[in-house]
């Protein structure tokens, strides 16, 4: 057996053991002292604790109580779109305001480690995903590409500089150094209806972004892994 399949073992004993703990423990109640949303994502700190969770959409104001459990903590988490740092925030598992149905976020085990500065431990990866923008909802970057530009001409745009404003679908952090981020725009058809950006920067996932990268086509990362286009050295900007 090889030492990928290793590690994938290894994280996915880790995370079920993880998952485990959490409902046995049950939920974790607060009252919403603080909230925002951005995008399809919803942050809420909780003034009993200080804690900040996020989970997807969910209709709360100041004063609500709420109850959450299970989840995957983010350290030094810098959200764009509030222009806001984060020193831990706890992307949970599912919440709810008490009295109401749960509501489960969308997470799932992603293969691989996390590394970490001093700043910051090492994590179980989680890919968040929201849904794809449709056709026409978000409006073309002035001077800027599509995806369905990006993709149909990927062969002529390699190694050049390109931007684009998209949406954030789906974030797989700290993998080989970068993190790793899905963007749709509602442009081209399946498989090309999507660009994967890699970036030392984090977004959130739902965020609308501008994105600036370099085109590469035709990549293999080494084991099995291909891509027949990526943006890499992205800069994001909300949008």
């Amino acid at each position: 057996m090889n030492i990928f399949k290793l590690i994938t073992i290894g994280f996915t004993i880790i995370f079920a053991v993880s998952t485990a703990v959490a409902d046995e423990e049950g939920s974790v109640s607060g009252t919403v002292a603080e909230v925002f949303d951005v995008g399809n994502y919803t942050y809420m700190q909780l003034s009993e604790q200080g804690t900040w969770i996020a989970t997807s959409h969910l209709s709360v104001a100041v004063g609500d109580k709420v109850e959450y459990r299970g989840g995957i903590e983010m350290r030094d988490f810098y959200s764009k779109a509030l222009d806001r740092k984060f020193d831990s925030v706890i992307f949970v598992q599912a919440a709810k305001r008490v009295g109401e149905s749960v509501k489960s976020s969308q997470h799932q085990v992603l293969k691989g480690e996390g590394h970490g500065n001093e700043n910051r431990q090492t994590q179980i990866l989680t890919t968040v995903e929201v849904p794809a923008p449709v056709p026409g909802e978000i409006p073309q970057l002035a001077d800027g590409k599509t995806i369905a530009d990006i993709m149909a001409d990927a062969t002529q745009l390699n190694e050049q500089s390109v931007s684009l404003r998209a949406r954030v679908i789906k974030i797989s952090p700290n993998i080989m150094g970068k993190n790793w981020i899905t963007l749709q725009d509602g442009t081209g058809t399946p498989p090309n209806d999507k660009l994967i950006a890699t970036s030392t920067e984090l977004v959130s996932p739902g965020e609308l972004v501008i994105a600036n990268g370099v085109i590469r086509y035709n990549v293999d990362i080494g084991s099995g892994y291909t891509y027949k286009v990526l943006l890499e050295q992205t800069k994001f900007a909300p949008k």
